[in-house]
């Protein structure tokens, strides 16, 4: 049985920080409000039993591939204060750059951290994350030891590497041994290709390989079954909007069927 974060398919909740100063949807909410707003969400995923929690600066969008000082700064900060006496795992996710990522992973004791290698081209423009740059950034400021979740396709783009999925998985873990590999959909709340999570399991059978947007109520069982967890974000907030609230009701249901399910599996 392939754990991940000590436990049989855990499912991690998203908590997505409003725009941060700057960022174009910035609102001028003060720091204390973007702080408010965050920690209410954790505590919604705290109580409907989740079994992790990762932070991303998601309202910063369009996101750049080399965040700003002051991003970097405030969201290590906010994380910070999130995650003191959180009583699960937690993780970091600083769109789009691995580099800040890892930084702020390292400064804030991250359980985790989530990130992206390749060269892709989208929204955002064309991409270039290299493995070897991004892992020698790791051991250089003493976090050789973060796990590191890493996506085969970002979110918003394509992969300029044309090779199966699998072929790229068994790359991916051959050059860099990843402790997870991340399946995603389109973008955010799409749903990921469950076939392409079946074939990098089977290619990968001994890696964690998890479910990692657009999984819904509804397609939980089948998520649930392909890969060794998953992470959700939109389907648990108010409307299924992206960028609203989580809903403790939604929270709370999608926990329960989730709990039920790995039970059946016991």
């Amino acid at each position: 049985m392939v754990e991940l974060l000590g436990r049989h398919k855990p499912v991690i909740g998203m908590v997505h920080l409003a725009a941060l100063p700057g960022s174009p949807f910035y609102v001028g909410l003060t720091d204390r409000q973007i702080l408010d707003a965050a920690q209410r969400d954790v505590e919604v995923l705290a109580a409907a039993g989740f079994d992790a929690i990762s932070f991303s600066n998601e309202g910063d969008r369009p996101y750049q591939t080399e965040v700003p000082r002051e991003t970097v700064a405030l969201y290590t900060r906010l994380v910070f204060e999130l995650s003191r006496g959180l009583p699960m795992p937690f993780g970091c996710g600083l769109l789009i750059d691995p580099f800040a990522t890892l930084a702020a992973a390292r400064a804030v004791g991250a359980d985790f951290a989530r990130i992206t290698y390749g060269v892709t081209a989208g929204t955002f423009g064309l991409l270039h994350d290299s493995a070897g740059e991004v892992l020698r950034y790791r051991q250089r400021i003493g976090a050789g030891g973060l796990p590191l979740f890493v996506n085969l396709s970002p979110h918003f783009a394509t992969s300029l590497d044309a090779r199966p999925p699998a072929e790229v998985a068994r790359t991916c873990w051959a050059m860099t041994q990843p402790d997870a590999i991340q399946v995603h959909g389109a973008g955010a709340g799409a749903a990921a290709d469950l076939d392409v999570v079946r074939e990098v399991k089977a290619a990968l059978p001994a890696v964690p390989v998890i479910v990692a947007s657009g999984v819904t109520l509804e397609s939980l069982p089948a998520a649930l079954a392909a890969g060794d967890g998953l992470i959700v974000g939109s389907a648990i907030k108010e409307e299924g909007r992206t960028w609203a609230a989580v809903d403790p009701g939604r929270a709370r249901a999608f926990m329960e069927r989730a709990k039920s399910l790995r039970s059946g599996e016991a």
